[in-house]
């Protein structure tokens, strides 16, 4: 061949007979690139590329498939600046449930990167970049927003009901996601699946009573914090007795979670601020926020913070403080929407305020959206009449995971 033959390795091209190679007379770099050299150059590539990439050729698609490079690559994630993720879900049953994202800097993805799950899914939980999900027939899958493979859960040995609770979790120490099922009733045992393995195992619940020996319902959703589940129940017979109940996902043991002062209350919601649950008690004119942080999980250590949000009345009436993001900035959520979602961000050194805007799924439509409890927001008809539909937006900090989940790479619908 005139041109020479490309090798396998590399698609250089091979010398012909009489010529001299660049790499002979040692002009040329890269020929032969270290693994070690491939692996840091590719693990600050985004994984929408590293997808693409796998095709390259057998030792690229290794690669980049290897736990040791996914959990480099997860780790040069991390320390790049968060994107903000959205989960969009309504009841309505001819609609799907929507993943958005924005970067940053609130600037929005392109629409292609919009993620539609079943329309009778329900989302436990996401840690770094996988959602797990179950549907109104009890079947959990898990997703991986970056790469859209995933995987189906076997079903657990004792059938899930309806009182049952589901929670997903990461384990840091261990590199490793679980699903929980806690069990309401107190001679039932509670199951845990990890991530990876093809079996549910029963965990220890010696002295540990679920409910307290009452009769308890949860309340509120549940959050993964550095390891711990934490999730809010409610007792049937005292209206206003709440407490804060804990899941170590690494030692995989309980304990209910003592909350200083005058504890939890109907209003409290659990969000993580710098790296710590924070229990938000109260807010004062709207815009002020009294958060008790849990500094030492281990010594029940919590701390009192006052977060001012430099946002007037005109701006947005009742803000929902949705927690902090790797800039050290605060995500705020707006309290009604049309046509498209305000977030806005905080300095909380500064106190300086930036917002962006979020196109919504085209179901969402152009009329007002109002939030009516938490996170939950109701479209009214004309005139503010009867609510139509009603919908629920969840705001996460997305990470980008390459974690392979299934061979066949299974897709979202």
């Amino acid at each position: 061949m005139d041109k020479g033959e490309a090798t396998i390795e590399t698609g250089a091209t091979k010398p012909t007979e009489g010529h001299e190679s660049k790499i002979e007379r040692g002009q040329a770099v890269g020929y032969h690139i270290p693994q070690d050299i491939v692996a840091e150059v590719l693990a600050k590539l985004p994984a929408k590329s590293l997808m693409r990439f796998r095709c390259v050729c057998k030792t690229w698609s290794s690669l980049i498939r290897d736990p040791f490079f996914v959990k480099l690559h997860q780790n040069q994630s991390l320390n790049k600046p968060c994107k903000t993720g959205l989960l969009m879900s309504t009841k309505h049953q001819l609609f799907n449930s929507h993943f958005v994202f924005a970067d940053h800097e609130g600037k929005q993805a392109l629409e292609e990167d919009t993620i539609s799950i079943p329309k009778s899914a329900n989302v436990l939980g996401i840690a770094n970049g996988l959602a797990c999900i179950v549907n109104d027939k009890h079947r959990i899958s898990v997703y991986n927003l970056s790469t859209r493979e995933s995987t189906t859960i076997p079903p657990p040995p004792q059938e899930i009901r309806f009182q049952d609770r589901l929670s997903f979790g990461f384990d840091p120490l261990a590199n490793e996601y679980k699903i929980v099922k806690f069990c309401a009733h107190e001679k039932e045992q509670f199951e845990i699946f990890t991530l990876g393995t093809d079996r549910w195992r029963r965990i220890n619940r010696k002295h540990y009573n679920f409910y307290g020996g009452a009769k308890w319902y949860d309340f509120k959703e549940a959050i993964c914090v550095n390891g711990v589940i934490y999730w809010m129940v409610k007792s049937m017979a005292e209206s206003l007795k709440i407490n804060l109940h804990s899941f170590d996902v690494h030692s995989e043991k309980f304990r209910q979670v003592a909350v200083p002062g005058n504890g939890l209350c109907l209003f409290s919601d659990l969000i993580q601020i710098e790296g710590c649950l924070a229990v938000i008690q109260d807010s004062e004119c709207g815009n002020k926020f009294k958060l008790k942080m849990l500094q030492d999980y281990h010594n029940n250590v919590w701390t009192h913070k006052i977060i001012d949000i430099p946002l007037g009345p005109k701006d947005v009436r009742y803000p929902t403080l949705a927690g902090t993001l790797g800039t050290g900035e605060i995500l705020i959520l707006d309290d009604h929407f049309s046509g498209c979602f305000r977030l806005f961000y905080s300095d909380m050194g500064s106190k300086r305020l930036r917002s962006a805007k979020i196109a919504l799924p085209s179901f969402f439509g152009e009329n007002k959206w109002k939030r009516y409890y938490a996170n939950h927001f109701s479209q009214t008809g004309e005139n503010n009449g009867s609510w139509l539909y009603s919908a629920s937006i969840f705001s996460f900090h997305h990470v980008e995971n390459i974690l392979p989940l299934k061979e066949d790479g299974l897709g979202f619908i």
